[in-house]
């Protein structure tokens, strides 16, 4: 039976009081890819999940009726972290040892998007010392946790 492959993520935060706005200093993800045949892609796949996951904690969010309709009508206000918005996630390749049998490569697929969310919420909570169950986190919802309404 193979082993499965897993991950783990990791933030440091900065969140500016008077705004709400979550600011990313720090960015590591540990990952069990297995016997890596690529590691730059791996890498690049792993950094591509961190930034979509903090897109999606930090400001991602589809409205929609009472239907199930999403009732943004378009793209531009529905926004992505930008370029210079999430600094560089420091990866690190476990190397593989799998106790039932040679080391095989494990699939990455979507696991490294997996952990961001719980590990950016954390990151909050720890900053602010306020628990947020919803996302996402935008700079007006934790504002106003921050000045009271949590």
């Amino acid at each position: 039976m193979p082993s499965l492959a897993f991950s783990a993520q990791w933030f440091r935060v900065e969140v500016d009081p008077g705004t709400g706005l979550v600011r990313v200093l720090d960015s590591i993800h540990v990952a069990d890819a297995g016997t890596v045949l690529d590691a730059a892609r791996c890498r690049g796949q792993i950094e591509g999940a961190v930034v979509q996951g903090v897109g999606t904690t930090l400001r991602e969010e589809l409205p929609t009726d009472t239907e199930g309709g999403i009732t943004t009508t378009d793209l531009r206000s529905y926004t992505i972290p930008h370029f210079g918005e999430v600094p560089p996630t420091e990866v690190h390749l476990l190397e593989p040892h799998d106790a039932d049998g040679p080391a095989m490569p494990k699939p990455m697929s979507e696991l490294p998007f997996n952990a961001v969310a719980a590990a950016l919420a954390n990151a909050v909570r720890d900053a602010t010392g306020i628990r947020f169950t919803t996302l996402p986190l935008r700079p007006d919802t934790v504002w106003a946790a921050l000045e009271g309404g949590h």
